[in-house]
């Protein structure tokens, strides 16, 4: 036995104000307290406990969100009762908190045995002395009102506290403060040494085919200890240096891995981490301790951007170069997995960085508003491939952007910084450390080393983790927002950029970003309402309309991202929801796909997107997210993963208007994130100009050479809009190898040749049928109406994983579509097409 867990829902939590629990002797083994103690759970969080326990009203539907502020200005005493076993007498007990939110006060039997501060600084204590082996011992631990904090809008230089500022109210989170125990509790059990510390790193070679590995170890115990493991199939030993007058020890391990296998992100190769094995050998040979752990052999570097500008490649050094392979950061930021993050279940982030694997994301910026990670979190990561840039949790706040630089504050900042890298360098997943979000100068100017607290980070990285790319924030410069004002004034200034947030138009927004010119476009978004199972979960039916910050619901649930006037300009006057959602949620995917695909067509001038962002805490029923509360894709999540697919072909051109223009214009473009492959291969796009009949107006094919990471011009489609008369256009591309009848990607376009796109929802509803096969079914549009962007999705259950999803079906169209888990339970729509049971016939 080398650990007693102390996690489960066998906790008890009550509230109290101030200090009555002191008077109350509410943590005592034999108090009179007995009264409204109430089921809890650990890791867990306060406000989540209470809505388990029917104590505050559903803070996810609707405004009750405003029905718990009160909560965190309580004090919480959580306590549990547990038995040690009596053959553990004269082993060495720790009793480990890896995180506590915010700060507590912690007793055992009765004894207090300190306070402890800081949500991300463990905290540990060896209790071998205070338990009662053979008997029934009691810990309690007492929480305190949480600390004061700046929301989204106030002053970053009256922050002084190194906790998720999100939930004191962000614009996709409502004001719900966390409180809680949010990471596990156990008691460690060893021999008389322990491990304090466990780094295992790699460097490889520059032709990959030997790595020198090392295995630093820091310990706390007597002389004579040694150390033994393996490092895959390779042994080690080891002897502990013990420094003079100290009982804390190191020992460095130092071995040779020739032809290693390496680790790759996703869409590269296989993700590949060693096992590793650390056992802490006493001086009589006992084992006293030990680690498992698995660590990944690679180098992440980052070089400078093509086409930059001379003498200032450290600012555009953002290139990915992964064991000595170019890749494109197929990116997206990632915020915390539920507001109540104490309370985010393992299976939850299973389940959201699967779809973010299979959306081809291979990097996550971990955004400085949000969270320093559970340890769950970067272990997953590691195994899908995915790469991770963590920021310190430091964000702007509008009316000023720049953190204290107050000597105390730095303090806490260091010390605090000196813990979390330690805990997670050893995560192969890592890749950046920053500073935080959108830090600034009081002229806009993001903020450098020549801020005190920045510096401070800077040092500590260097110092302990020094092979990790460091950038003081995000953007990074030269200046902060990707407009056309900023394209035009000073386009060679556009080096790591943020924004906009917004779709800008059915033209504006195609200008913005085929004029873009970042290095690195690590935040920016396009907003759109929730899913149908979502908005029918969380808001009344009689608040569905008006779908407008002037509906108090909707100003409650996203009102910086209501784009519900967008939505009429572009579809014109929308009276019912259904159409406003759909609406909405199509201009999102559109946008953000565009988008997309413009930074990766100007690869390796543009190194990495990173869409704001991709999952959400809360069920808002508008937000920039590409999956809702839920977990459920929206649209713009498959338009994303088109994006980012290891083939696309993509189309560039003005607008999706084309009112006023003679002609459908589109330069068409291929590429690809694969690793390049030495054979001689051509390729060809099948370019189709459709009217929504299926009539094909004009079909080309282009010739591709090769396909790279930079896009390849396949050629220009050019369509004479005289030759019809038809209001809405799709333009489809297909790309495919020459001498194959394999489809290596596909993609397609909605244009308007009227006012705006409001024919969508005046054309007649399509009829679809869906066949069962063995492995998937045929879904076909039987009537005489295309089916405008078809979208499966699922209302309760088991999630189902779609490999594609959000396609059009002109008339007499079918399409085999393969979900991984029950979509036989899945409900389709289409913009043109009520929400409705997906009835599935068997196969013939």
């Amino acid at each position: 036995m080398d650990r007693i867990n102390l996690n489960g829902p066998d906790w008890l939590m009550k509230e109290f104000v101030g200090m009555d629990w002191v008077w109350r002797d509410s943590v005592m083994p034999q108090t009179g307290d007995v009264r409204w103690w109430y089921p809890a759970e650990v890791p867990g969080s306060v406000l989540h406990d209470l809505m388990e326990n029917g104590l505050v009203p559903d803070p996810y539907y609707e405004m009750n969100s405003k029905l718990a502020e009160w909560v965190p200005d309580r004090t919480w005493v959580y306590k549990k009762e547990f038995f040690v076993p009596e053959d553990l007498k004269g082993k060495r007990i720790t009793l480990v908190f890896e995180g506590i939110d915010y700060s507590s006060e912690i007793f055992l039997n009765g004894v207090s045995l300190g306070k402890q501060e800081g949500m991300y600084v463990p905290w540990s204590m060896d209790v071998s002395a205070k338990l009662l082996p053979g008997e029934t011992n009691l810990l309690a631990v007492v929480l305190e009102p949480a600390p004061p904090s700046q929301p989204q809008v106030g002053k970053t230089s009256l922050v002084y506290t190194h906790k998720s500022r999100m939930t004191y109210w962000w614009d996709f989170c409502p004001r719900m403060i966390h409180q809680g125990i949010w990471q596990d509790v156990y008691l460690k059990v060893n021999g008389e040494a322990v491990l304090t510390d466990v780094y295992v790193h790699a460097e490889l070679s520059g032709d990959n085919r030997q790595a020198e590995v090392y295995v630093d170890l820091e310990t706390d115990g007597p002389d004579g200890c040694t150390v033994e493991g393996s490092f895959g199939d390779t042994v080690f030993r080891g002897t502990v240096e013990r420094q003079e007058g100290s009982s804390n020890g190191k020992c460095r391990i130092h071995l040779i891995i020739n032809k290693p296998r390496l680790w790759w992100c996703n869409g590269q190769g296989e993700p590949y981490e060693y096992p590793v094995e650390v056992r802490l050998l006493d001086r009589q040979g006992r084992v006293s301790d030990s680690r498992s752990l698995e660590t990944g052999i690679r180098k992440v570097e980052f070089l400078p951007n093509e086409e930059g500008i001379a003498g200032r490649e450290k600012e555009g050094s953002f290139t990915l170069r992964l064991n000595g392979r170019t890749i494109y950061m197929n990116g997206y930021n990632w915020v915390p997995a539920d507001v109540m993050y104490g309370s985010a279940s393992e299976e939850t982030y299973a389940h959201l960085i699967r779809l973010a694997k299979e959306a081809g994301v291979n990097i996550f910026r971990v955004w400085g508003g949000g969270l320093i990670e559970k340890d769950v979190f970067y272990r997953m990561c590691a195994g899908a491939g995915i790469l991770v840039w963590q920021e310190f949790i430091l964000s702007s706040s509008g009316i000023d952007n720049t953190p204290s630089e107050a000597d105390g504050y730095k303090t806490v900042m260091k010390e605090q910084a000196e813990s979390i890298i330690r805990q997670k360098r050893g995560f192969t997943a890592l890749a950046v450390w920053c500073g935080g979000n959108e830090l600034q100068e009081p002229d806009g100017t993001p903020l450098d080393e020549k801020n005190a607290l920045v510096r401070t980070l800077g040092e500590q990285v260097r110092k302990l983790d020094g092979t990790r790319k460091w950038l003081p924030t995000s953007p990074s410069g030269g200046v902060f927002l990707n407009s056309l004002e900023n394209l035009e004034k000073c386009p060679e200034e556009l080096f790591d950029v943020h924004g906009p947030w917004e779709h800008q138009g059915l033209n504006k927004h195609y200008e913005l970003y085929n004029r873009g010119t970042c290095m690195l476009h690590s935040e920016f978004g396009v907003e759109g309402m929730t899913n149908y199972e979502a908005l029918h979960k969380t808001t009344a039916p009689e608040h569905f309309l008006p779908a407008s910050k002037d509906n108090p619901v909707y100003f409650h649930r996203g009102a910086w991202w209501n784009n519900e006037p967008l939505v009429q300009e572009t579809f014109g006057g929308l009276t019912a929801i259904e159409p406003i959602r759909k609406g909405s949620q199509f201009m999102q995917y559109e946008g953000l796909k565009y988008a997309v695909e413009c930074n990766r067509r100007r690869a390796l001038h543009c190194s990495g997107t990173f869409p704001w962002q991709f999952n959400e805490p809360y069920p808002n029923l508008y937000c920039t997210s590409s999956l809702d509360y839920f977990g459920n894709p929206k649209p713009a999540y498959y338009g994303v993963k088109k994006a980012y697919a290891p083939y696309l072909v993509s189309a560039s051109f003005e607008g999706a208007s084309l009112r006023g223009k003679e002609w459908l214009e589109a330069d068409i473009y291929g590429a690809t994130n694969l690793p390049a492959k030495k054979e001689n291969r051509t390729y060809t796009v099948l370019a189709r100009v459709y009217a929504l009949s299926r009539e094909i107006l004009q079909e080309e094919a282009f010739p591709l050479e090769k396909l790279q990471i930079r896009a390849s011009h396949a050629g220009k489609i050019r369509f004479s809009l005289k030759y019809t008369e038809e209001e809405l256009l799709l333009l489809r591309l297909a790309l495919k190898e020459e001498g194959t009848e394999e489809i290596l990607a596909e993609n397609e376009y909605l244009f308007t040749a009227g006012q705006d796109l409001g024919a969508v929802f005046r054309m007649e509803a399509p009829e679809l049928t869906a066949e069962g096969q063995e492995d998937g079914f045929v879904l076909k549009n039987s009537g005489r109406s295309a089916a405008l962007f078809v979208f499966l999705t699922k209302e309760k259950g088991t999630p189902v994983y779609w490999k594609d999803n959000y396609f059009t079906l002109l008339p007499g169209e079918e399409k085999k579509l393969m979900g991984e888990g029950d979509w036989k339970a899945s409900f389709v729509q289409a913009l043109n097409m009520e929400y409705q049971k997906l009835e599935v016939t068997q196969c013939r």
